[in-house]
């Protein structure tokens, strides 16, 4: 079961209403009648209600035949909009529709809309429904839904994206369709492949447009290029030409399906999915079963950041392995720019992948954030202990994008903690397990942003270290950065880099026991004692970085600051700055024939406590 094949059912569960709420609008009611044996054939989707009661409508019953007869010149937008009636209710109503080689019926039940006027629903509900499909890779799937109602369903709007496509060379605007929408719950049994529900739905403020081509059209070429997607990859002799044409038409109507719709606000709770991978091979042992589940997932003003959106309480186990997340979030973030460069890539017959700008394709990153991960897996090496890993924050922030490109970015890693499992094959784990440490609780964070007024890139913030071991700091400056960094002229954007100048830097190297574990270790390797191997150890800091640096007044001043740190290990803090006001660049560090003469070009303060 792909992830497409998961998505389809809640997709079409929303689009399938939509179209129950345009075909009340389509046969042939007069005021306070009743209508039977309704069938609707729209070609992909096709509708069939027993029984359609209506009252207090505009138009007499055969005005209505004439209005909605299958012969009218006018289209379905245009006559729906002439729509008026008190109330329309139905018992039962079916629809069919083919999704590639997969057919879905769904029937829903104790359908009711109220005060429809010029083509718009102010009120809307189906106390239940239930769904069946066949065909097609996913397999037999059936499910049942809870009730459902709306407010303010703009039926025109919904018929012309369903049905109708936008002029060559326009780009229609978004329209509300959906004022308000809630559904009370759903399951789904996906057969083989698992099952999966959820709880209470909400959502308002649901606007389409009308895309390049009609909706249901756009549907069945996403199923049949799920479908044809995912033989081309279980054919070992395809071309890779052929699976490269597929993945390009593919992507091309995701990205024109993605561009149809803006979602508004609302929430989705208690989510619960159990998926069954199917066996590699015929006879295979069958993988574990994945078992998923989030408490509850939020888009727009309903999001912790009233934008975006957002997951909460997250969990999965499979087999022996389990986890959790708190939450994942992003705000700000923005893809439509990227979707709209791929799209016309990808529309491009002579379009070269290999030669593009690639930052072109750069979405709005905004602020992404994950919270409170942990992993449970099974061991690496059998019989030993299970793997653990925490991750406690991740935060990736840009900002005033230029180009494409951030012009400030951050980053926050705290509280990664991971252990140090020995595979036998990389001593530099061994090193860290002799050392007895066997757990890392690692954090850094990054804040750097550019100042297009004096053409700087600050570095605020570089920082990584380790629980109990050891924390690193760093800032500075970089000068003559212009705008010409992010220009989407990659040879120009290189040789802005190459100009760019080193005006200061400062380093805070704080230890917190890794340096008493390096000499420990040092001195059982040696069969020596501690002190002896600290002293051996601040006497190379003293007098053999004193020869490297050579006899310059900041290199003994360095020098004498790493000795005093070696000796009593605290804090090492380094502030160099270039003597030059426009800072040192690439050409003054070519120039450079000796190590000793960096020292020619920087001031250095240093100091230990």
């Amino acid at each position: 079961m792909t992830a497409a094949r998961l998505r389809r059912p809640t997709h079409l569960g929303n689009t399938a209403l939509a179209a129950v709420f345009v075909a009340f609008s389509a046969p042939a009611w007069a005021a306070d009648f009743q209508v039977d044996n309704v069938r609707i054939d729209l070609g992909r989707l096709v509708i069939s209600i027993p029984k359609v009661a209506v009252k207090g409508s505009n138009l007499e019953k055969d005005a209505f035949l004439a209005l909605f007869a299958s012969g009218a010149n006018e289209p379905a937008s245009t006559r729906i909009a002439k729509l008026t009636a008190t109330e329309i209710s139905a018992p039962e109503l079916t629809m069919e529709q083919a999704f590639g080689e997969q057919k879905q019926s769904t029937t829903y039940r104790d359908i009711r809309f109220t005060d429809i006027r010029d083509g718009k629903i102010a009120h809307g509900e189906s106390g239940s429904a239930s769904l069946s499909a066949l065909g097609g890779p996913a397999g037999a799937m059936k499910g049942t839904l809870k009730r459902t109602a709306f407010d303010m369903l703009d039926l025109k709007q919904s018929a012309r994206v369903l049905t109708e496509r936008a002029a060559p060379g326009t780009n229609e605007p978004y329209v509300p369709v959906i004022g308000s929408f809630e559904q009370d719950g759903y399951d789904i049994d996906m057969g083989q492949a698992g099952k999966m529900s959820i709880g209470k739905t909400t959502a308002r403020g649901f606007t389409a447009k009308v895309g390049p081509e009609p909706l249901l059209d756009l549907l069945d070429k996403v199923g049949k290029g799920s479908e044809e997607l995912e033989k081309k990859a279980d054919d070992k002799s395809a071309a890779k030409d052929d699976k490269s044409d597929v993945e390009k038409r593919f992507a091309l109507s995701m990205l024109t399906l993605f561009d149809m719709f803006e979602y508004g606000s609302g929430e989705a709770r208690d989510f619960k999915a159990l998926i069954r991978p199917p066996a590699a091979d015929k006879g295979a042992k069958p993988k574990d079963p994945v078992e998923w589940t989030i408490a509850r997932m939020a888009f727009g003003e309903n999001a912790p950041d009233k934008s975006g959106f957002a997951i909460e309480g997250m969990a999965f186990t499979s087999g022996p392995g389990k986890g959790k997340v708190d939450s994942i979030s992003y705000s700000g973030f923005s893809f439509g720019n990227a979707a709209r460069e791929l799209r016309t890539l990808l529309a491009s017959p002579d379009a070269n992948l290999e030669q593009i700008d690639y930052r072109r394709f750069i979405p709005k990153i905004g602020t992404m954030r994950l919270t409170g991960l942990s992993v449970d897996a099974p061991p690496i090496i059998p019989g030993k202990q299970p793997i653990k890993i925490a991750l406690g924050t991740f935060e990736l922030k840009g900002g005033e994008p230029l180009n494409g490109i951030p012009t400030s970015l951050g980053l926050t890693i705290d509280k990664l903690v991971t252990p140090v499992v020995d595979t036998g094959d990389n001593p530099g784990i061994a090193e860290l397990l002799a050392m007895g440490i066997d757990k890392l609780d690692l954090s850094a964070k990054l804040d750097l942003a550019w100042e297009a007024a004096k053409n700087e890139l600050a570095i605020r913030t570089l920082s990584l270290g380790s629980a109990g071991l050891v924390q690193l700091d760093a800032n500075g400056t970089l000068a003559n950065v212009t705008q010409d960094l992010f220009s989407s002229d990659l040879a120009l954007a290189q040789v802005a880099a190459l100009g760019a100048t080193a005006r200061n830097l400062q380093i805070k190297l704080q230890n917190f026991g890794l340096v008493e574990k390096l000499i420990a270790k040092q001195a059982r390797d040696t069969g020596r004692k501690v002190e002896e191997v600290r002293q051996q150890f601040t006497m190379v800091a003293s007098v053999g970085l004193a020869a490297m640096l050579g006899p310059s007044d900041a290199a003994k001043t360095l020098a004498s600051a790493a000795s005093r740190f070696v000796a009593k290990p605290g804090t090492l803090t380094i502030d160099a700055t270039a003597k030059s006001p426009s800072g040192l660049g690439l050409a003054d560090v070519l120039t450079i024939t000796q190590p000793t003469e960096i020292f020619d070009k920087i001031d250095v303060k240093a100091d230990a406590r």
